[in-house]
């Protein structure tokens, strides 16, 4: 029950009611990694979106020019965040790598999974597909904010 009232004050199952989530919680895999551990890596197939009930990770896109092997951290992401997205919606190979930066605790829904909520229960599919919009473009937003205070700086430079 504990863990039905975190993810519905989480964004990605905002709005979904207690039947829906007590239908959805069977589906979704505990995951737990210890401090360092990949989680997912970038360019590999992927088949799940990742909730963090616990810890932290370092999302690291790839650089030749990085200390680490594993890429530049671009993102910091915390309880309640979730990653591995983007792999259900454009089913292409994961884009980033996420390490844990201390041991992390993870919800796992699959595509798999994603499709029995679709042929079950429709509406509770659509709340869900509409609140991963909504986080895509929250982040959306806020690399435009990124992007306009860097090109802003590159003018400055001139």
């Amino acid at each position: 029950m504990q863990t039905i009232k975190f993810l519905q004050d989480q964004p990605l199952f905002g709005g979904v009611g207690e039947a829906a989530m007590q239908a959805i919680m069977p589906l979704l895999r505990d995951l737990d990694v210890p401090a360092g551990g990949v989680i997912v890596k970038e360019d590999d197939e992927g088949d799940s979106l990742y909730v963090i009930y616990r810890g932290a990770v370092e999302v690291l896109k790839s650089d030749p020019d990085a200390d680490d092997p594993l890429g530049k951290r671009i993102a910091v992401l915390k309880v309640g965040d979730v990653f591995g997205e983007m792999e259900l919606i454009d089913m292409q190979r994961r884009s980033a790598t996420v390490r844990a930066m201390e041991p992390v605790s993870v919800l796992a829904l699959s595509n798999g999974d994603m499709l029995r909520i679709y042929e079950s229960d429709m509406p509770t599919f659509t709340l869900i597909v509409m609140n991963l919009a909504r986080e895509l473009s929250r982040r959306l937003r806020n690399l435009d904010t990124l992007a306009a205070h860097y090109l802003g700086r590159d003018r400055e430079s001139e």
